[in-house]
């Protein structure tokens, strides 16, 4: 009789866990999945107004930009020439300020250049020695010479006489490289022209290789400026006209969304194009291919808090972070007519209809409504095109709706129904093919239970009557030899 009592209190909890399962799991969900997106080809988009919204803050879709923290400036210092390094005294990461030293070129080559030099213009000078001496023996001769030799001395005179010039033109150019050997020689150390932090050291440089960073420079070594930072954002040449300069900005941090700076456009760089840069677009269109992409710079009220090469996004500041109660809504969402106003709204059969909304106050900034009355949060809504019309199907634009592979929000898949404790059995609800381990159950025991087979002294239970339960073996299907099988 006890036996049985225990067998009937088990099922009963399962029973009854099991209903809960489906209480929870189906019957509760069900409402959602009424929600069934349409693949019918004159369906329409429609989203959540919550995301539309942006329900409790303020925040509807606004145009993004990507953008780095960038330094106010950046100093670029390329090698001259051919020239090579002798030594560098700094490395990257270090601050450096003003006039102090960066490297040394080798000047063993100019050195040598200026030796020579020397040694051409002494030469020359000597050749002009010679050429006067000349010319002298030569007037001389010229008084004692016939006619004839007189005009043969005199050529050669007037020769020495231009070799004396073209000596006298190759010393001034000697002495003026000489003069610019000596400045190379003199100035062969280099130094910073502002304070900031080296960045970049190129080394391949100082042996003669061409070198183009990943920015396309060639410098030998790069020095960012220190003190307040400027954002660099990008911009694809089709929205080129959404950024103008003077223009207010918003910069968001990528990990905390609440983290905010403001500033203003400073500069457009329309003159230098970016070929197919990796450019963040947080509008939803994407850079086609062969476009080009514009720098554009913002310079902050405020930089504390953001670290150099942060990645951040933008957008134009139209008082977004301001709180505002109740839910604001796009004017391009809302259809004014007869003094009353509409929505395209996903109704509970799926189709579009349109809806009668009561309307607030008009943010002449955000270009947004406030809505009093006719939407919720959880309602979807379409945008209002020529083509949309009344009944159109439409596709929920989330995550969640219409996935015919199988039922993802419920995390249910063919194998079994992992997500709610179930595989081939029911291991979160304490079942298992080989027994009910979790209720204490087991097969050939239920020792937990204080049950035995054999005997069940402690229950007071008797096999052979259960007439206090008015017991029918037969009535209940109960197979003793079975078991409970």
């Amino acid at each position: 009789m006890k036996k049985f009592i225990i067998v009937v209190l088990i099922l009963a909890i399962l029973g009854g866990g099991g209903y809960a399962a489906y209480h929870f799991y189906f019957e509760e969900k069900l409402g959602s999945e009424e929600r069934v997106s349409s693949d019918a080809e004159n369906a329409v988009y429609v989203d959540q107004v919550s995301v539309i919204t942006g329900y409790g803050t303020g925040t509807g879709l606004i145009e993004r930009f990507g953008g780095e923290v960038s330094p106010q400036a950046t100093l670029e210092v390329k090698l001259d020439g051919d020239r090579k390094v002798k030594q560098c005294y700094v490395k990257e990461g270090d601050e450096v300020k003003e006039g102090q030293r960066l490297f040394t070129y080798d000047t063993r080559e100019d050195e040598d250049k200026l030796a020579q030099a020397e040694i051409d213009i002494d030469k020359a000078k000597s050749d002009i020695e010679l050429a006067e001496q000349s010319i002298a023996r030569l007037e001389k001769d010229k008084k004692e010479a016939s006619a004839d030799d007189q005009l043969m001395i005199t050529t050669d005179i007037l020769s020495a006489q231009n070799e004396i010039k073209q000596h006298e033109y190759d010393i001034q150019s000697k002495e003026l490289e000489m003069e610019q050997l000596k400045e190379t020689i003199d100035n062969a150390t280099v130094t910073a022209e502002m304070e900031g932090i080296v960045q970049k050291i190129n080394d391949s440089t100082d042996s003669g290789q061409d070198y183009y960073g990943s920015s396309g420079s060639s410098a030998y070594i790069t020095i960012l400026a220190v003190g307040d930072f400027r954002i660099k954002g990008s911009v694809n040449e089709q929205n080129l006209s959404q950024i103008q300069e003077g223009m207010t900005m918003l910069v968001h941090s990528r990990v905390d969304e609440t983290q905010t700076w403001t500033g203003v456009v400073s500069e457009i760089s329309t003159d230098n194009k970016e070929e197919e840069e990796n450019t963040y677009y947080y509008s939803g269109m994407d850079n086609d291919s062969g476009s080009s992409n514009y720098k554009f710079y913002v310079e902050l009220d405020d930089s504390t808090g953001l670290i150099l090469g942060q990645h951040v996004y933008m957008e134009e500041d139209r008082g977004q972070t301001e709180e505002k109660t109740g839910m604001w809504l796009e004017e391009y969402y809302i259809m004014q007519e007869d003094d009353a106003a509409y929505v395209w709204l996903a109704n509970s059969s799926n189709v579009l209809e349109k809806h009668e909304i009561t309307l607030g106050e008009y943010d002449e900034e955000l270009m947004k409504y406030e809505i009093l009355d006719g939407l919720k949060p959880e309602d979807y809504i379409a945008y209002p095109i020529d083509t949309v019309s009344e009944g159109d199907p439409v596709i929920y634009n989330d995550v969640g709706s219409g996935d015919e592979s199988g039922m993802d929000d419920m995390s249910y898949d063919e194998s079994g129904m992992d997500d709610m404790g179930y595989d081939e059995g029911m291991d979160d609800m304490g079942y298992y093919e080989g027994g009910m381990d979790d209720m204490s159950y087991d097969e050939d025991s239920m020792d937990d239970m204080s049950y035995d087979e054999d005997s069940m002294d402690d229950m007071s239970y008797d096999e052979d009557s259960m007439d206090d339960m008015s017991y029918d073996e037969d009535d209940m299907g109960y197979d003793e030899e079975a078991g409970l099988g």
